[in-house]
């Protein structure tokens, strides 16, 4: 990813959000189940309309695509989740759309609204299954469990989210000895290391500790599957935040929001990590492995003193999840899936890919690839090095729901969790209130879908 689009990665991560228009013509039918697998489409030609973040597929991809697909022609329409309900609701939905599959499988492959790709994916000698890193299983759903099943949409590269970045000379000058980089330190350690490596002065503070931290329901139940435990029913209809390892998570979120050594909801980011890191007012940055391909072409300086680290853990099980796995999905009624699967198939896996992988901007959803990430400098050497052994820590970890989409559920979290913290809430008191208002907007999803 070009460091043009990082925050767009940062900012546009999620879910595009059509929680109301999609639940709302699921409910039309009274029922919500699952697409059946759909029969190999041909690609036709002419206009394939592409929904996708700004600036992300770049004028220089499109015009390789077409030059390989000579009769396609690309028509690039901006993440816009009014627009996207919209379309749906129209039965005139754009041909791919970009999301994250950690994030919204379930609910776009319960509801009908994405088609099932197994026949596609079955027949594809570029997508091949058994050359798909286990990461895209976040993008499989068997009507109950996500990572089983069909296959509705594949990542077009990804990181291992809970990762981190810090800077080795800040540390050094804080007096801190810097952690292994490939052993996990754990929240705590983190927070008190934030504390000494945070520089305020007269109530301003010039240089912040800890990376930004967000109370979203990825982050936090990454945390909780560490300590062994989890936020979401085996269900998925209902949540719990008063469990003994989820109020630990809510303890750190709000304490280090409290002690102000880093952004936080109650202290918002003026940006993403990148520029304040790269400016020296982090001393941390919260970024999973693509943050490579952005340091090394935004700052080639800062190579030297950045270094990559494992997930930090809250309890003895070690998780490090990702909280996106972007790539695309195709509606069920996408006027053209043939063409829109030849994309993926070149975006996700084939040139598109390569070129993309090959600059340290992410990593590749296919196993093949692994050879073509960047390991020319001491730099790359060593990410990539930490990177390969986190991989066997990856999971697809019980987020995603049927009843709605994770950033309704984060809407929910950041208002609460801003509430309390800047009322003196207690942590207790705010795991009932997020309890009581997720599992609200949970049930509302049931309800409009008819059960």
């Amino acid at each position: 990813m070009q460091h043009s689009q990082a925050f767009s990665r940062r900012s546009v991560l999620k879910s595009v959000g059509f929680v109301a228009g999609a639940a709302a013509l699921s409910a039309c039918s009274g029922t919500a189940s699952s697409t059946s697998s759909a029969s190999v489409k041909s690609p036709k030609k002419g206009t394939l309309t592409i929904m996708s973040a700004q600036g992300e597929i770049t004028s220089a991809e499109i015009a390789a695509f077409e030059r390989a697909y000579p009769g396609l022609k690309i028509k690039l329409i901006l993440t816009d989740p009014t627009r996207l309900n919209a379309m749906l609701a129209a039965g005139d939905p754009p041909d791919l759309v970009r999301d994250a599959g950690t994030d919204v499988t379930p609910y776009i492959a319960s509801r009908g609204i994405a088609l099932d790709l197994d026949e596609y994916f079955a027949k594809s000698s570029v997508l091949k299954t058994a050359d798909i890193l286990p990461i895209n299983n976040c993008w499989r759903w068997d009507g109950k469990t996500q990572g089983k099943g069909a296959r509705y949409g594949i990542a077009k590269d990804w990181s291992q989210d809970a990762m981190w970045w810090y800077n080795s000379d800040l540390w050094s000058a804080a007096g801190l000895t810097a952690p292994d980089p490939t052993k996990p330190i754990t929240y705590d350690e983190l927070f008190e290391a934030s504390k000494k490596l945070t520089k305020s002065a007269h109530g301003k503070t010039s240089v912040y500790g800890l990376y930004t931290t967000t109370p979203g329901m990825d982050q936090i139940a990454a945390m909780v599957a560490t300590a062994g435990g989890r936020i979401m029913s085996e269900d998925l209809g209902t949540a719990d935040f008063t469990s003994p390892e989820a109020i630990r998570a809510l303890t750190w979120l709000v304490d280090v929001a409290k002690a102000k050594v880093g952004y936080s909801a109650v202290n918002p980011s003026p940006d993403w990590d990148g520029p304040e890191y790269l400016a020296g007012k982090q001393a941390t940055a919260g970024q999973g492995y693509w943050f490579n391909g952005f340091v090394a072409s935004t700052a080639p300086a800062y190579q030297s003193k950045t270094v990559f680290a494992a997930a930090p853990m809250l309890g003895g099980k070690r998780v490090s999840p990702s909280f996106g796995a972007v790539g695309y999905w195709i509606p069920a009624k996408s006027k053209n899936p043939g063409a829109a699967f030849e994309f993926m198939e070149w975006y996700c896996g084939g040139a598109g890919a390569a070129k993309r992988i090959a600059a340290g901007n992410g990593l590749p959803s296919m196993k093949p690839m692994l050879s073509l990430v960047p390991q020319k400098t001491e730099f790359q050497k060593a990410s990539f090095k930490v990177q390969t052994a986190e991989l066997p820590y990856v999971s697809v970890i019980p987020v995603a729901t049927p009843y709605a989409l994770t950033t309704a559920l984060n809407t929910t979290l950041a208002k609460d969790f801003t509430a309390a913290v800047g009322g003196g809430k207690s942590v207790a008191a705010l795991a009932d209130l997020l309890t009581k208002d997720v599992n609200a907007v949970l049930a509302n999803g049931k309800k409009l879908a008819g059960e």
